[in-house]
């Protein structure tokens, strides 16, 4: 099992807030690898897009145990919702050789908002 626990559960950032909190894990046998990605993609229409923003490894972790991680903020792509793509960011961490995984989803835009776009404007929401 894995979990990702950012900090006093904090899931909306500005750009440029560091991404703060704790991956755990509980497993039957250690695993070789986990990794935790911050990590945007596109979703909609058209082709998926992704981008890793920061990566974090823990090599050779025993079967049970914890790992604090301080991702510096990055400053986009913001968080947004079209009516044709939407810009998603997420943590995401996988244990190699199960692959099991985890994701929490996030939000990184101004004001610690996502963005809603239609048509040609640009509005927060409410």
């Amino acid at each position: 099992m894995l979990e990702i626990r950012p900090d006093g559960g904090v899931l909306a950032y500005a750009p440029g807030v560091p991404v703060r909190g704790t991956l755990a894990w509980t497993f039957e046998s250690a695993p070789r690898e986990l990794t935790l990605e911050l990590l945007w993609y596109t979703e909609g229409r058209g082709d998926r897009d992704v981008g890793v923003a920061r990566t974090l490894t823990v090599e050779a972790p025993a079967a049970i145990g914890s790992q604090a991680f301080d991702f510096a903020g990055p400053g986009g792509p913001y968080s947004c919702s079209g009516r044709l793509v939407s810009i998603r960011w997420t943590l995401e961490a996988v244990a190699t050789p199960s692959r099991d995984r985890e994701r929490v989803e996030l939000v990184i835009a101004p004001n610690a908002r996502e963005v809603a776009l239609f048509g040609n404007a640009t509005e927060a929401p409410a």
